[in-house]
This record gives C-alpha cells, structure tokens and sequence, in this order.
C-alpha cells in the first residue's frame, strides 16, 4: 500500500495544536534563551556552548555569533571573537556594534590598521560613536600620533563629559607632549569626575613634580598610596617630591621603599645618594652610588659625583681615576675637569692641573674656582704674572674671598707691586685672613 506524501488537513491542524499545546519550539531558539541567561549570570564558558548550539542547530543564526563573540571577549578569546564577528559583518554588513567589538579585539590583538578601519567604519555610520573615538584614540595613543588621539578624546569629552576614561588618556598625550599644564588641567578634571580612578593619582604627581609643584604632589602619592599601599611608581615620585623640598629623611625612606618593591629601578639607588650626601653620611651615598653604577658603569652624573665624594675622602688617586673616565663619556662637561684637576693639585701633579683647570676655562670664564686654583699653582711655579692674573679675575667673580686677596698680594709682592701687594692684604684682613696681618707686618711698613 502507497503512503500518501501530503498530510491529511485535520492532521496538520492536530499537529499546530500539539506545538501549541506542548510549547515544542526550535532547538535553536531554545539554546539562544539559555546561552543569554548564562551570558547574564556571567556564565561565559556555558553560555559560548549553548550560542555554539544555536548555531549547530542553524547556521545562518547571526544573533548566535554576535552573541557567542561578546562572551568570548569577556574570556579574552580576542582570535576566536574576531571569527564570529566576521560572520556577522558578512551577514549584516551595517552592524555597527559587531564592527565595534571586532575593532576592539583586533586593538587587543594589537592589529592597529585592521582596528582602525573597523572604528573608522563605525563611525562612518554613527560620528558621535563615543566607544569607537576613545579606542581608537587608544590606538593612535600607542601609535604615538598624540595631536590625532587628542582630538579622539576632546570630541569623546564633548559628547560624554563625564566619560570613564577620556581626561586620563587626554592628560597623558599633552604629558607626551610635554604640556604639563594641558596635562594636569585634564587629570584634575578626571578627579573631579572620578575620584576613585587609581592610575590618575600617580600621573597628577608626576606631573606636579614636572611643574616643581612638590607638596600637591605629595599629596596626589598620598592619595594613589591610600588606594594601593603597594604602588613603587608612588613612593618613588614621592620620594622625588621629598628630596626637592630637602626634606632628605624622608627622601631617603621613600626611596628604600621603592627600592625594596622595585630593586630593578637603580636610579633610585643614584637619587637616594643625593639625600644621604644632603645629610652629610658619606658612608651610605658611597655604598648606593656603587651599587647604581654596578648596573650602569657609564652614569656621567654617578661618576662625577663618586669622584667628589673620594676628595673628600681624600681618595685622590681613585677620584683621578674616575674622573677619567667620566671625562671619555662627556668631555665637553666641565665639572670632571675641575675636580680632576682638583686631585692632581693635592697629589702634587702641578702641570696635569693646570690643563686641566685650562680646559675649564675654555668652557667656562665663570668658573671662580678654576681660577683661584690654576692662580695657586702658577704662583707655586714662580709665574707670578699669570698668577695675578688668575686671581685677579677670581676677584672679579667673587669679591668676598679673603683667600683670593692674600693669594694676590703675594703674587703682586714678588712682583715688586708693594703697593698693590699692601691694598690686597688690607682687603685680605678686613675679610677675616688672619696670616693677612703676619705679611703686613713684614712687607707694608
């Protein structure tokens, strides 16, 4: 007997009813319903296995993928997010909001040209697209397009002016820009209409400190220290801010802390030693200088400054030695100079002296110090003519210094310049030079 292909028409209306009564529905639909209710209870592993049924059961389902690919970015599934995303655009090529979040995982995946097109697309179809101009001023931030991305972030501020995000980023581009005002007008704003953003605290100090505005620094580390006692960006600017006011103690317990947090950051071993020399224990600037220059063996700065603390010390030879090699790293900077030939003096090196003190004055005919001292030393030699000379433009400098007179008069004596030599030692003795009165008596009768 032949089965009849068309169904009897009370059968069909029996079955219309049976679908009704029994609420049968397509699979498809049904998983739809339960990946959304797991997606809401932030389900995201159920709810991509439920959308990935839908999708089984209709392959055409575009709800499906555009669903499925928001639950995998918020697994951070950025690859896979971007596949369904693409089925969705292929389907529906105006959908703007696929466009935006497959704009948003290739920024993750650190796809830039493909990112931007998509934000480009988005906006295209919707300008005042807040989420498309902030990521792709994000973007353009790491491209480090600054004046692009700042347009990205004032027209964001101009449509949401309270937006998340935007004065932060905006603040750091004028930051990279060097226009610290710009930056800190932004990130006050950011305050005002966030005062629980963690990130922005530490920026505003920073750049505080870039304007010398070292006590609302402080006071912007307190408050990013109060959100995360263990922020090294924090006690590190704090100590900075510390160690500009000369409150050194301080200085020195700050940079401790971020040298306890962070030993990587060394230049926090260089700038504890400026606190601890400020406090006058050469003993612990020494040790954090060499631990520093471990790291960074070719610190001009760290040299020099290593150098200065051993002729104090009167380590000559080792500050010599240093200090030449800190004049092959820059020798154009005259502060090497000067205190080489600082230690050439003191161990008796007459003529590597003088040049070097000529080399200072080659650089810089204000240095009061080069002359006074290559003064003494010509006046050692017995050229009393260049030593008048020297001393005299000392003076000239600085016309406080006792020393500097009696230095001349003797030079202007052994010249046959008695009365010069006499004015000098007058002047000498008035300044407090008391070996000024033992030559008066011997030389101005």
């Amino acid at each position: 007997m032949r089965i009849s292909k068309v169904l009897p028409l009370g059968l069909i209306f029996h079955l219309l009813f049976c679908v009704q009564i029994f609420g049968l529905t397509d699979p498809a639909d049904e998983y739809f319903s339960l990946g959304y209710k797991y997606f809401q209870n932030r389900q995201f592993h159920k709810a991509i296995d439920a959308y990935s049924k839908a999708i089984d059961h209709r392959p055409e389902f575009t709800k499906a993928y555009y669903n499925r690919g928001v639950a995998e970015i918020n697994l951070s599934l950025y690859d896979v997010a971007t596949k369904d995303f693409n089925a969705v655009i292929q389907r529906e090529p105006d959908n703007s909001k696929a466009m935006l979040y497959r704009g948003f995982c290739h920024l993750k995946l650190e796809h830039t040209d493909l990112a931007l097109a998509d934000f480009a697309g988005v906006l295209r179809h919707d300008p005042n697209n807040t989420d498309a101009l902030f990521n792709r001023g994000i973007l353009l931030v790491k491209s480090k397009k600054y004046d692009k991305a700042i347009q990205d972030f004032a027209k964001t501020i101009s449509i949401k002016p309270t937006h998340k995000e935007a004065y932060f980023n905006r603040g750091n581009c004028y930051g990279m820009k060097g226009q610290h005002d710009l930056a800190l007008m932004d990130y006050n704003s950011q305050v005002r209409n966030h005062p629980s953003h963690k990130k922005v605290y530490v920026n505003k100090g920073n750049t505080e400190v870039r304007l010398e505005m070292y006590q609302q620094a402080i006071a912007s580390y307190n408050q990013a220290l109060a959100f995360d006692a263990t922020s090294f960006e924090s006690y590190q600017g704090r100590a900075f801010a510390y160690l500009s006011l000369g409150q050194f103690p301080q200085a020195v317990e700050d940079f401790g802390m971020a040298i306890r947090m962070n030993g990587q950051a060394v230049s926090n071993y260089k700038n504890r030693a400026m606190a601890y020399l400020q406090m006058r224990q050469i003993g612990p600037a020494l040790k954090d200088l060499n631990t520093f220059l471990e790291f960074v063996p070719t610190d001009y700065d760290a040299l020099v400054k290593k150098a200065e603390i051993l002729n104090k010390l009167e380590n000559f030879d080792g500050a010599r030695s240093i200090l030449s090699q800190a004049i092959k790293l820059n020798p154009n900077d005259v502060r090497a100079y000067s205190l080489r030939g600082y230690a050439l003096l003191r161990t008796g090196q007459k003529e590597r002296a003088i040049q070097d003190f000529g080399k200072v004055l080659d650089r810089d005919q204000k240095d009061f110090h080069a002359y006074f001292n290559r003064g003494n030393l010509f006046f050692d030699k017995g050229d009393f003519k260049k030593a008048e000379s020297d001393l005299t433009q000392a003076i000239r400098l600085d016309s406080s210094y006792g020393n500097a007179y009696l230095m001349r008069a003797k030079a202007r004596i052994n010249l046959e310049n008695s009365k010069g030599g006499c004015d000098d030692l007058k002047l000498a003795k008035s300044l407090g030079v008391e070996k000024a009165k033992e030559l008066m008596a011997m030389y101005c009768r």
